[in-house]
C-alpha cells in the first residue's frame, strides 16, 4: 500500500479512542475447559476518531485528509495521543538474522521476560542510538544511519559491537493507518447558539494500522 506523508489532523487524533487488538481463537472442550490458540503474532492497532469530531470545522479538517488520500487507498502517519514515545528502557534494536552485520529494527518493548512483546516501528521521527558496554552508556547515533520509512538502523562497519553490548534507542514515532471505509459519514444535529457553527456527530470513522508485510518478518 502507498504510504503518504500528510499526517492526520493532530488535534482530532488528540480525541481518538484507540483500541490496541490481538486476534486469538477460543476453543471450549468437552470438559469445559478453554484454548486459546493465538492467531497473530503481533497486535494491531485501531483508533475510532469519530468521538473527536464535534463540529463543522473538525469535519471540514478529517474532509480535507480523507479526500487527500483517496478514502482507504493510502497509508499515512498518525500520532497515538497516548503512545507515541520511546525511552531507552523500552527502546530495543532487534537484528532478525535477515539482515547484514550491523542492521537492526528499531522495536518499543512491552513487558518484560518470556511475556516481553516487540513492536515493530517502521516510522520513527525522532532516533537516538546508545550502546551499553561494561556498565557505560555511549550515544552512537552518529555512526548510524536511520531509515525514517522503514525503522532499520545500519551501524557502520568500523563501530565494533560484540555480542556482550546492550543496544537501546529512545525518540518518537507515528503509527502508519488507513481508513477502514471509502465513506465518511456526518449528519448535522445542531447550531450553536446565536446563528453559530453547526455541530456534527459522526457515527463511525475508523483508522486502522498498517503493518509491515509478512515478508518483513511479522504476521
Amino acid at each position: 500500500m502507498d504510504y503518504v506523508d500528510i499526517e492526520f489532523p493532530r488535534r482530532i487524533a488528540r480525541g481518538a479512542m484507540r483500541e490496541p487488538g490481538w486476534s486469538t481463537a477460543l476453543v471450549s472442550n468437552f470438559g469445559g475447559y478453554d484454548q486459546a490458540n493465538v492467531n497473530w503474532i503481533n497486535a494491531r492497532h485501531r483508533y475510532d476518531v469519530s468521538l473527536a469530531i464535534r463540529t463543522e470545522t473538525d469535519y471540514a479538517l478529517v474532509l480535507e485528509h480523507f479526500h487527500s488520500v483517496r478514502g482507504r487507498a493510502k497509508s499515512f502517519p498518525f500520532r497515538d495521543p497516548v503512545d507515541n514515545r520511546v525511552e531507552a528502557s523500552n527502546g530495543v534494536l532487534i537484528d532478525n538474522g535477515e539482515s547484514p552485520a550491523g542492521d537492526f529494527q528499531l522495536a518499543r518493548r512491552y513487558g518484560s521476560g518470556a511475556n516481553a512483546w516487540d513492536r515493530w516501528i517502521t516510522r520513527p521521527v525522532t532516533v537516538t542510538v546508545y550502546r551499553l558496554r561494561a556498565g557505560v552508556t555511549t550515544d552512537i547515533t552518529g555512526s548510524c544511519t536511520i531509515s525514517l520509512s522503514t525503522g532499520r538502523v545500519t551501524i557502520a562497519g568500523g563501530v565494533y559491537v560484540p555480542a556482550t553490548d546492550t543496544l537501546s534507542w529512545s525518540g518518537s514515532f507515528v503509527v502508519p493507518v488507513r481508513y477502514d471505509s471509502d465513506q465518511l459519514p456526518a449528519v448535522v444535529e445542531d447550531r450553536r447558539p446565536d446563528h453559530g457553527e453547526l455541530l456534527v456527530r459522526c457515527d463511525s470513522i475508523m483508522l486502522v494500522e498498517v503493518r509491515p508485510s509478512s515478508g518483513d518478518g511479522q504476521l
